[in-house]
């Protein structure tokens, strides 16, 4: 990403004394934050026997970070594909024959286009972390300002908090469906929660050691999923071989919605690699998670579409639990099967991992004082809470993926859009103090990148269609389609560069 240049000296912003009351306001914060509350101290302590992860969203420096090393990028490969390779994209292919009545096709080609494209997004916010030290929305502070960046933070606690019910559920049904009903779905939520918080709460070193190995164990168990169902995906072409209206809409629907599934990640790509050095190659680190992301993706989302295409009956898709279709599937194995199961179950901690861990990140970012309460107390509080939302929600995960997975990419794509413009447009050849982090008189007012999200809000409602509303841009077209995140992409792309050369020519950043 294009890089800003340094800011004004101290003795030139001290000039100003409206901007030095706030500059004085702004140093007096970080002082009082750097008082150690004794939660934080019995923190730290304990960091030092175990190793846990006490930092929160301050900067990682340059010389705290680790030295570069030639298995960096096989780091991130691994990273982003044990993230990936989990039973929850499996979900989202089942959409495309039982949902949009698409055939094998039809959907594998919406799966591949849809996840590569997100994937990109992804990987190319993924830079910002070895480029600045700060996470995902700290870094794009510089981007769309210090006040909009907290909306955005507040909307990515809901996306990952969403997801990670959805793992819950999951490994939940899989659990329950394995044991034949002996095993409640609540049982197995909870396993989910504690191994992920035995992972999320010690941090990102204990992270990278994990995905180091886990997807090996979740690629076994899905290439054994394609070895029992395989023989039954029906791959014939019969379903939507026209072009009718209907069709063309639900082939645009399912592609949305395997770019959502993909895309939702961006807002935290960059938290999971802020200990990687700045000679961190941009390039070979944007193809080693593009790869990585798109090959998770993609496979875990046509291995659903097979398994949607291989059950005779189309009603069961929408009738049965979500996990027990997966756990199904591994049954001709007998007590082989049980056991990939388990381990199925377990694959989706991977997911559920950096969803907590970068919830928790977002949470200290809401408010003044949030970088004083100690990010592993966060993650433990969310997910005891994810986890109550889980158990009580057990029954609705099918309306949770269908509804869900859209709505939060609606605000995922105007931001993006405000990033990728602010970068391109207004920042380019420039370099970036990324020290200023904190400090709101040197970061962008946010005025049009506030209104620019809003409008791209907007432009999704009028686009969207769900059960529960369906947008006046749609109803006027020949059939249903998901426009929602198309309108908000295009609404925040048009609006934002005319209303930020308004913002920079008033006032002045």
């Amino acid at each position: 990403m294009a890089d800003i240049e340094q800011g004004p000296t101290p003795i030139e912003v001290l000039k100003d004394a409206g901007v030095k009351a706030e500059i004085v306001q702004v140093t007096e914060s970080i002082d009082s934050d750097r008082k150690v509350s004794p939660v934080r101290r019995c923190v730290i302590k304990l960091s030092r026997l175990s190793g846990l992860e006490t930092r929160g969203i301050e900067r990682v420096e340059v010389h705290e970070r680790h030295p570069p090393g030639p298995n960096d990028y096989h780091r991130i490969f691994m990273l982003w594909l044990s993230s990936f390779l989990t039973g929850n994209n499996i979900l989202v292919g089942l959409y495309g024959p039982s949902l949009y009545a698409l055939d094998w096709y039809d959907s594998v080609w919406c799966a591949v286009f849809g996840g590569v494209l997100g994937s990109i997004g992804v990987a190319y916010m993924s830079t910002l972390g070895p480029r600045s030290g700060n996470r995902t929305l700290v870094a794009t502070r510089f981007f769309i300002g210090y006040y909009p960046s907290k909306i955005c933070c507040l909307l990515n606690v809901l996306t990952m908090l969403g997801y990670a019910m959805v793992n819950g559920i999951l490994g939940g049904q899989i659990l329950f469906t394995m044991s034949n009903g002996r095993t409640a779905v609540p049982v197995g939520i909870v396993i989910v929660a504690v191994l992920t918080w035995c992972v999320a709460t010690f941090g990102m070193p204990l992270f990278h050691l994990y995905t180091r190995y886990a997807w090996a164990v979740q690629a076994a168990v899905l290439c054994i999923m394609i070895g029992c169902a395989g023989p039954h995906f029906d791959t014939s072409r019969a379903q939507s071989i026209d072009s009718s209206p209907k069709v063309v809409a639900n082939r645009l629907s399912f592609f949305s919605l395997c770019f959502s599934s993909a895309i939702t990640w961006a807002p935290s790509s960059a938290d999971y690699f802020v200990y990687f050095p700045p000679s961190t190659s941009t390039t070979r680190m944007v193809l080693a998670a593009a790869s990585a992301t798109s090959i998770g993706a993609v496979l875990t989302t046509v291995v659903g579409v097979g398994l949607a295409t291989s059950i005779t009956h189309p009603d069961e898709v929408a009738t049965t639990a979500p996990g027990a279709l997966l756990a199904n599937t591994l049954t001709p194995l007998g007590g082989i099967g049980r056991f990939c199961a388990v381990l199925l179950m377990l694959g989706t901690v991977s997911n559920n991992i950096p969803c907590t861990y970068s919830a928790g990140l977002n949470l200290q970012m809401l408010g003044r004082y949030g970088p004083r309460i100690p990010r592993p107390l966060l993650t433990t509080l969310e997910i005891v809470l994810c986890t109550v939302c889980a158990v009580l929600g057990r029954s609705y995960l099918r309306e949770i993926l269908e509804n869900f997975l859209p709505l939060m990419a609606y605000w995922i794509v105007a931001w993006l859009a405000i990033c990728l413009e602010e970068a391109w447009i207004f920042r380019r050849g420039r370099v970036v103090d990324w020290t200023a982090w904190n400090c709101r008189v040197r970061l962008p007012v946010g005025v049009a990148a506030g209104g620019s999200l809003l409008l791209g809000c907007l432009g999704g409602i009028l686009g969207m269609s769900e059960s529960y509303f369906v947008g006046p841009v749609t109803r006027v077209l020949p059939a249903p389609c998901d426009m929602g995140i198309w309108l908000s992409v295009g609404f925040t792309a048009l609006v934002y560069p005319p209303l930020r050369w308004v913002e920079v020519r008033l006032l002045g950043r």
